[in-house]
């Protein structure tokens, strides 16, 4: 009992870990990390858009998050259903995105969840089915004005 245990632990953690490349991928706009979290035959559907096939979506995901100045996501609770080499994957996340519109900065902040079936692709667990969820977005103009505004503290 305890082995099947630690399997499950070690088969979540890797898990886990996919999607943190995914996102790491997307923020670093690096298409070789996106394609690493993807199985070769995945399906994307993003609200607005889908898509089929590891090279195809990397390709339009790059097209759009290369618009922006930045973004970061902050992976949070995420529930895991293992079922063998498949495993159902709900995950939630917050994201900002930083953008430029004719000279203003904006910020856009958003909770979504990410609903994915995983399959173990050569040993790895990578994301062979995706649907992204917007539960929420904010928007607001950056406001450079305000006194160190350019600075972090913690780089100080």
């Amino acid at each position: 009992m305890a082995d099947a245990a630690i399997k499950e632990l070690i088969d979540k953690a890797a898990i886990r870990d996919a999607m943190v490349r995914y996102s790491r991928g997307i923020d670093r706009h690096d298409p070789d990390l996106i394609a690493a979290s993807l199985t070769p035959d995945a399906h994307v559907h993003y609200g607005g858009w889908e898509d089929q096939g590891a090279d195809n979506i990397v390709k339009r995901l790059m097209t759009r998050i290369t618009r922006y100045d930045t973004h970061t996501h902050f992976m949070g609770d995420q529930e895991i259903q293992l079922n063998g080499d498949s495993a159902d994957v709900e995950t939630y996340a917050i994201i900002y995105i930083v953008y430029t519109v004719e000279g203003t900065q904006y910020l856009s902040t958003g909770g979504i969840h990410y609903e994915d079936r995983m399959a173990r692709f050569n040993g790895e667990w990578r994301i062979q089915n995706r649907i992204v969820h917007s539960d929420w977005r904010r928007k607001a103009k950056v406001d450079d004005s305000i006194p160190g505004a350019d600075r972090l503290p913690i780089l100080e």
